[in-house]
């Protein structure tokens, strides 16, 4: 490690020009452990992640194809230490980062088999911000205080205040060390050097079954264009509308709440979802709607302040066209950071894999829910007449293939632990 900060390989978190290729390193529990943190600091680390994401499985909803025992390696049956993540504007810059940091590993560090390559999608030559479902993709994310927002990231909206706009989240939300909502800190690891700057980091390899999911979306499109009194609207295929139903937002982003009927050019996040108490326009059970709620549940927004997570996903394996089937293995690498696993762990377990918060039971999110054969109600709307529809045995679509729970450093903390001399105190 203290070769690697040596070499200025790490990346640190600002720059003034974004680099060809960045490196970016994340610990387990089992990391720090292994890198000689002593153990009254590593018990001040949260259970969670003490315990690690193959322990939570079930609890995050983890189960029968989704269950560790059917994870791909290393996940599966190796203990990692340490991921390493590296980023390359082309494929050279990639594999130059790669080769320098393999010639600098030591001979007592093994790489473990297989890496993970991701990358944006490709369709036809071009490449396209979309996953593999067909739906646009990092749409929203939070807007935070203090920090610039990025190129293209306009569309980033922070929490619901109470007068029904938006206003920025505290960086204690997402690092460790400052401030978050009500003005306290997230609980600490010890010392303090080690935990200021950090946070803490969720990777998931989450399977997509693209043929699984257009077979459903195909065998019940005729049926739910049947509910809508007078045919479906111009340009809208039965298919395309009850896919947006299930996922709250459009192909192409736009959303529900402000294009109800056909998908819109604007793909403006600045839009709430308390006018729709009924889920007239996005079902209350919908995807996006579950796992970002804004003001759905009442108090101005305040019961779902703390549960924002800042979300990546990045996608491997190939584009499969409309109409095919093929063996390949495709599905999005699913990353969130968050100054405590408390925030992924209540979206997960009570968001998306039960629906009581919006009115919908036991029901799972339609997309990435554990329900194996679940189901989704899409409310009618007594503007247009059309009539509620029930979406029965909704196979899983999204598999869990693997990941943990990891602690990323800022560099001071890095090189603290390069020396080998963390105390508690």
């Amino acid at each position: 490690m203290q070769k690697l900060l040596d070499a200025g390989y790490v990346t640190p978190g600002q720059w003034q020009e974004k680099p060809d290729a960045t490196l970016n390193l994340a610990l387990t529990f089992d990391g720090l452990r292994a890198l000689g943190l002593p153990e009254e600091s590593l018990a001040t680390f949260p259970a969670e992640f003490r315990e690690g994401m193959k322990v939570r499985a079930e609890v995050l909803g983890d189960v029968g194809l989704s269950s560790p025992e059917n994870w791909d390696e290393p996940w599966k049956t190796r203990r990692v230490h340490i991921l390493v993540m590296i980023y390359g504007r082309t494929a050279d810059a990639l594999e130059e980062r790669c080769r320098k940091l393999r010639q600098l590993l030591p001979a007592s560090v093994e790489e473990l088999a297989p890496d993970q390559p991701a990358e944006s999608l490709s369709i036809n030559g071009e490449t396209v911000r979309r996953e593999h479902f067909g739906f646009a993709d990092g749409l929203s994310n939070p807007d935070v205080e203090g920090v610039p927002r990025e190129a293209g990231a306009s569309k980033d909206i922070g929490n619901p205040d109470h007068s029904g706009r938006f206003r920025k989240i505290p960086l204690g939300e997402f690092i460790l060390g400052y401030p978050g909502e009500g003005g306290d800190l997230a609980p600490m690891p010890l010392p303090n050097l080690l935990a200021h700057n950090a946070t803490y980091m969720v990777f998931r390899k989450l399977e997509q079954n693209v043929p699984a999911f257009r077979d459903y979306i195909k065998a019940q499109a005729d049926k739910f264009a049947r509910t809508i009194p007078g045919g479906l609207p111009d340009d809208v295929s039965a298919e395309e509308f009850l896919a947006a139903k299930m996922m709250g937002r459009w192909q192409n982003g736009s959303s529900l709440i402000e294009y109800p009927h056909r998908p819109g050019k604007s793909l403006a996040n600045s839009f709430a979802y308390a006018g729709d108490p009924a889920g007239a326009r996005c079902p209350l059970g919908a995807h996006v709607r579950r796992t970002n709620p804004r003001d759905a549940l009442g108090f101005g927004g305040k019961t779902m302040s703390r549960h924002r997570l800042i979300r990546r996903g990045i996608i491997y394996g190939k584009f499969l066209p409309p109409g095919k089937e093929d063996n390949e293995r495709r599905g999005i690498i699913f990353i969130a950071f968050n100054s405590g696993f408390d925030q992924f762990e209540f979206v997960q377990r009570f968001w998306v894999n039960f629906g009581d918060d919006f009115e919908q039971g036991n029901d799972a999110d339609p997309i990435v829910g554990s329900n194996q054969r679940g189901q989704m109600v899409i409310p009618g709307d007594e503007a247009t007449g059309r009539r509620p529809f029930i979406c029965f045995d909704i196979p899983r679509f999204v598999e869990t293939k693997g990941g943990d729970y990891f602690f990323v450093p800022s560099l001071a903390a890095l090189r603290l632990l390069a020396s080998g001399r963390v105390h508690a105190s």
